[in-house]
């Protein structure tokens, strides 16, 4: 269970990351466009992350499991960034530290 909360934390803020190269979704989260740059910086990072947890689940099991485990923790926190996107995008900033801090967390309490 653990396993599967960091893969979603992780996707989960990295689809965070790309929707904040969106300029609709630039205005609803920080109130204004970005500048080119650091659309950019969100577009890298998102797929960064994205291919960070598809990495880590490569790496812990057979690869047409964890492939298919990577496309359902995609398909989770799509849609939980979708949804949180729709209706509370103004509180988008506190979610992504917080999917972050339990990412890290997650992480620590899988290796131990």
């Amino acid at each position: 269970m653990i396993f599967f909360v960091l893969i979603w934390s992780i996707c989960a803020v990295a689809f965070f990351a790309l929707a904040s190269c969106m300029s609709k979704h630039q205005k609803q989260i920080f109130g204004r466009e970005l500048t080119p740059s650091k659309t950019r910086l969100a577009t890298f990072t998102g797929w960064i992350l994205l291919i960070i947890a598809l990495a880590i689940c490569i790496t812990h099991g057979s690869l047409s499991n964890m492939i298919s485990y990577w496309i359902g923790a995609l398909t989770f926190s799509a849609l939980f960034v979708g949804l949180y996107l729709s209706y509370f995008a103004h509180k988008a900033k506190p979610l992504v530290i917080s999917c972050s801090v339990i990412a890290i967390l997650s992480w620590i309490t899988y290796i131990i």
